[in-house]
């Protein structure tokens, strides 16, 4: 039986969290990536459901097995793949950068990376799987708050829905 989960904003949920993400990993541990990509295509396609998009997870690559999480090349690699419009955003331009439907943002601390997707709200974006509830911001706010808190943003990717423009 499919559950319908809708946006998820942690990957350590218990509904799917102890699931295997790689041959090492698991989504609580490493799955960041993969929560990233599946909540843009959800907020894309409101039909879409994580069990089959997960079942559908092969064409993901991750690092070292699994254990370091998503390959940052099979994050536009996918996107595109699905139909989506994938504008990397230099970190230096993102004051100036377009508006689109979505943003994938990478980044690294002292004890490995992180991505978060942010979907586009009213000028800013909602971000998933960083905070305890999903909060709305501006992109240049949301990297200066990383780069306060020593968290180097690496990539961050605008992305537009199929047939749909920002």
């Amino acid at each position: 039986m499919e559950h319908d989960y809708g946006m998820l904003n942690t990957q350590t949920d218990p509904r799917f969290g102890d699931r295997k993400y790689g041959r090492f990993g698991t989504i609580a541990k490493n799955g960041c990536g993969l929560i990233a990509l599946y909540n843009v295509e959800r907020a894309a396609d409101a039909n879409t459901q994580f069990d089959p998009f997960y079942e559908g997870r092969k064409p993901i690559k991750t690092n070292l097995f699994g254990l370091l999480g998503t390959r940052p090349s099979s994050v536009q690699k996918n996107l595109i793949r699905k139909g989506f419009r994938v504008t990397p955003i230099p970190v230096k331009e993102a004051d100036r950068a377009a508006q689109h439907n979505a943003v994938i943002v990478l980044y690294w601390y002292r004890f490995g990376a992180h991505y978060v997707a942010g979907i586009q709200e009213n000028g800013g974006y909602r971000l998933y799987n960083e905070f305890t509830e999903p909060f709305a911001m501006r992109l240049p706010a949301f990297l200066s708050f990383l780069k306060e808190r020593k968290k180097h943003v690496v990539r961050v990717w605008g992305i537009d829905f199929p047939n749909r423009s920002a």
